[in-house]
Parts: structure tokens; sequence; C-alpha cells
């Protein structure tokens, strides 16, 4: 039943993956780490065990336990293709995958105990990978990456779909027979090494991906308010900080509080509260520019910069805010909740003045508060 060809070496390969299988399933259940990593792990367990069948297995058994072996390497693809798509935040089928893994595995029974074809398997077990690979392609073309190195996880499945399909075309050049791959050493022992070193530099991106993760989630819990999800007091002082001083360039701050918040609160409760803070939230970075920014640093009080602007564009911003949250109702529990909001407005030139802008600014605030709410006040 065990291969005559058996060594310590052909051990080696799957068993380095299946090892590294585990410690990655360990590692990405510690808290907070993304659920690729799950994924991923479960592909390199699965990969690992279909190569140890492969490897271990006497030509006899593999013909009896052939769909056997091909279910957990088309399986393992899944699960590879899986993590990419949830790191890319792209939709997975499982119908699809599904559908795939199933004819794959009849088309290798059919090759290998009905009709022995090894162009036939060679050719299946290629074309499979890469449809897995690429199950959704316009979806997984189409998506944007967040950070660089997702451009290269793009590149590396595309390069792993191609690798699958000329990996399959070569090795049916050089193998004439109606043997098995694994029971010819030196094609056997390339094709581990290949699939070991792609397997490797998807570890290390996957990884490199969850740090990079983790990082960015520090930081926002660092430089975010928990509610709204703007920038709160030290997330606006760093972003001031990368303001151009060119004293040429003209900057605005907008002094935003919304009208009778308290009697939201005591009215409704606290509850729908937030619900209002982050309707407000959504309203105030849509009427923005890309390059603004917006800071929760009070209750119901907002803060937004606006770096090289001018009067007139500054003030249709706070205008256009004005009025949406005007006409925007909160929809809440077959109620409409209608908010007003008062903004104060003051220009500048120095950053290092911005203090003095954001106390002047929240002067004008008042005398919109003063002068009736529900209005836009400047210099």
């Amino acid at each position: 039943m065990l291969s005559s060809d058996l060594t310590f070496y052909s051990l080696l390969v799957p068993s380095i993956m299946s090892s590294l299988g585990i410690i990655t399933l360990g590692i990405s259940h510690y808290k907070g780490l993304p659920s690729y990593l799950s994924s991923y792990a479960y592909a390199l367990i699965l990969f690992g065990l279909a190569i140890l069948l492969n490897t271990v297995l006497s030509g006899s058994a593999l013909i009896e336990i052939s769909s056997l072996v091909a279910v957990l390497y088309f399986l393992s693809c899944a699960f590879h293709s899986k993590a990419i798509y949830e790191r890319l935040n792209v939709d997975y089928f499982w119908p699809t995958y599904i559908y795939l893994i199933s004819l794959g595995a009849f088309g290798i029974y059919y090759y290998t105990q009905v009709t022995v074809d090894q162009t036939a398997r060679l050719l299946i077990i290629g074309i499979i990978t890469a449809a897995i690979y690429l199950h959704r392609p316009m979806a997984f073309i189409q998506s944007t990456p967040r950070l660089q190195i997702d451009r290269y996880l793009k590149i590396m499945t595309f390069v792993t779909a191609f690798i699958a399909i000329g990996r399959a075309v070569l090795l049916t050049a050089l193998i004439k027979d109606q043997g098995f791959v694994a029971h010819y050493a030196p094609a056997w022992a390339l094709t581990q090494l290949l699939l070991l070193l792609i397997e490797l530099i998807f570890l290390g991106v996957f990884i490199s991906c969850a740090i990079l993760d983790l990082v960015l989630r520090l930081q926002q819990e660092r430089y975010r308010d928990p509610l709204t999800g703007l920038l709160n007091r030290r997330g606006l002082e760093a972003y001031i900080q990368k303001i151009d001083p060119n004293p040429k360039l003209q900057h605005a701050v907008l002094m935003a509080d919304l009208d009778h918040f308290k009697s939201v609160n005591d009215r409704y409760g606290h509850q729908v509260g937030d619900l209002v803070l982050q309707h407000i939230s959504q309203i105030l970075k849509a009427n923005i520019r890309s390059k603004d920014q917006v800071a929760r640093i009070g209750g119901e009080e907002f803060l937004i910069v606006l770096p090289h602007i001018q009067k007139d564009a500054t003030l249709k911003i706070a205008e256009r805010i004005r009025l949406q949250l005007e006409d925007t109702p909160l929809q809440h529990e077959q109620q409409s909740i209608y908010l007003t909001i008062s903004i104060g407005v003051y220009f500048f030139k120095d950053p290092a003045q911005i203090e003095d802008a954001i106390v002047a600014a929240d002067q004008h605030l008042y005398q919109a508060k003063q002068m009736g709410r529900n209005q836009v006040q400047s210099a």
C-alpha cells in the first residue's frame, strides 16, 4: 500500500506545509486577527495532507482513493481562494467552489479508474485549480486594493493560476506513461519545492496583511472617535501638522454644533442621541472634499478643517451641510427626527495660528446660536 520510494526527504514538504498550517491556525485565534488567516491555515493543512497521500501511497492505493485526494487538494485551493477574496473584500461563492470541486473530482475518478489518461488528469487539475482561484474574474479584477500589499496579492493570485495550468502542460510534455507524478522523483521533487515556495510567499503576505490590519486598527483606536469614526483631538492634531505652511495659501475652520441636542437626548434617550451623532457625522463627511477632515471635539460639537480653500467655496460647503441636515431627518422606529446645526467659520493662513482660528470660529458659532440657530456665521 505504501510507495517503495518513500524517504525522509519525500515527507519533508508535506510535513512543513501541515505544520505551518497548524501554527497559522493557532495564531489566527489570537484576538483581533482577521478571519482570512484561519482560512489560509485550513488551506495549508489540507494541501499538506493531499501531498502526503500522493507521496506515501503506492500507485494501486492512489487509484482507489484518487477522488478523495483530488477533493482534498481542490478544497485546499478553495480555502486559499477564500482567504484571498476575504482579504480583498470580494464576495466568494461556496456553491461555485463545490461545483468546481465536484467536477474536478469526477474528472480525476473517470481518467483514473474508467479510462487511464494522465494527460487529462493533469489538465483537469490545472484548469480546475485556476478556475477556483479566479471563480469571480470580473469582481476580482475590478476590486480596489486598500494597500499596496493587496496589489501584490492580486498579482500573485493570477501568477498562481498561470503556474497551475503551466505546470500541467509541462508535466504532460515531460512524463509519457500513465503512472502518477508523485512516483517520478525529479518531477515530483521540483513540483513540491515550487508549491512550497509559493505557499511560503503567500503565508508571508497574509501575515504581513494581518500585521498591517492590526497596526491600522490600533491607529484607528488612537486617532478616531469610536462612536462616529471621525477624528478625535489627537487625530486632529496629527492632521493639522500636515497642512502646507505656505503663507500664500488660505485655509478655513468650521465650528459646528447640533442645535437643541440636549432635548433630543431627553426626549428619545441617549441611544437615539448616539444615532443622531452618527447621522450628522455621515452628512459632514459626505459634504467635504477628500483632503478635508472632520473631528468630533465635544459631545455634539464638530470641527472641520478645510486646507487651501477660498472663502466662497468654504461658505458653500458650510451652507450645504446646514441645508442637507435640515432636509434629511433621522428615521427611527417610524419617526422622523428633524435636526438643525449652527456653524461658525474663520479663515487663516499660517497653520501655527489654527488655535486662534478655532477660538474665532467658536465665537462665530456663538453668534449663530444667539441669532436664532440653524445658520452659518463668518467673519
